[in-house]
């Protein structure tokens, strides 16, 4: 349950991430916009009018407060004439309960830094879904003017075909893969003659090759793909539900290619080459 400051704050990034969102765009893509941009800001607005941070520093200076005076009591017993030494276990004995106490003090400490961390990570959740919402709601309002700083676009990740996919199914699995990449304006072909491209963009092309698990993509298939790319100017990427032979792999590093290897009833795409792991962890950038 939000406070009411919190409440009123992720309403009001909600309207002004929404208002950012470029025209146009698909309600998919504007909805994961808007939502990674509001999860990146709820953290600090949860800093800012969230629960504060647990002030435990006061009770370490008590506990060196306590020390010290045991320590200066110690001394002046001590230091008395004719002081008995069998005494001397008092002392020692609140010393060891001072120590016992400093490691008391210190787990009741994480404990509490901890509790707090759980529940600004949990507020920090409940802003961001509810700015989400908003800001999905503020980004599909009609009439709404186009952004003087829009937002970078998401796509969002492609969601799991339990049943699996079917050739066409495919190239569009790998066109929405295109564009959570980067490439938002990936589309399927239209036509067959195609030179075996299946998926195309302003910077890159793709073939597909739905295929049985386990079976592997013939190297001759991805130096044909090398050779489109050679003639049309644009940067190839090769998609799979099979695997890919060693030769092809290795040929594909040499010619830039990026290999990948999607799993359509898991929702998962792996990098099957050097160039593909680029392309994971940085996206389908235009080329400089």
């Amino acid at each position: 349950m939000l406070t009411e400051p919190l409440h009123h704050a992720a309403v009001e990034l909600g309207r002004r991430l929404g208002a950012r969102v470029p025209l146009g765009l698909p309600a998919a893509a504007a909805s994961e916009t808007v939502a990674r941009a509001a999860a990146v800001a709820a953290t600090r607005i949860v800093a800012e009018a969230g629960p504060p941070r647990p002030a435990t520093w006061w009770w370490w200076i008590g506990y060196a407060g306590a020390w010290a005076v045991a320590c200066g009591a110690a001394s002046s017993l001590v230091d008395r004439p004719g002081f008995p030494w069998p005494l001397a276990a008092g002392p020692a004995a609140f010393a060891v309960l001072l120590v016992v106490a400093a490691v008391l003090v210190a787990v009741v400490q994480r404990w509490l830094l901890e509790s707090h961390g759980d529940r600004a990570a949990s507020l920090a959740r409940a802003v961001a879904e509810l700015a989400a919402r908003v800001g999905l709601l503020e980004a599909q309002r009609p009439g709404r003017a186009e952004p003087a700083f829009p937002l970078a676009v998401a796509w969002p990740r492609p969601a799991p075909q339990p049943y699996g996919v079917s050739h066409r199914g495919a190239e569009q699995l790998v066109a929405d893969w295109m564009r959570h990449l980067g490439a938002f304006d990936a589309e399927v072909t239209r036509f067959t003659a195609d030179g075996g491209v299946d998926v195309v963009s302003a910077h890159w092309i793709a073939q597909v090759k739905n295929l049985a698990e386990r079976t592997a993509v013939p190297v001759a298939q991805v130096r044909e793909l090398a050779g489109v790319a050679a003639h049309d100017g644009r940067r190839a990427l090769f998609f799979t539900s099979g695997t890919y032979t060693a030769g092809g792999v290795a040929f594909a590093d040499r010619a830039g290619l990026s290999l990948f290897e999607y799993h359509a009833e898991g929702g998962a795409l792996r990098a099957a080459n050097a160039h593909a792991r680029v392309v994971v962890s940085e996206g389908l950038r235009p080329p400089a």
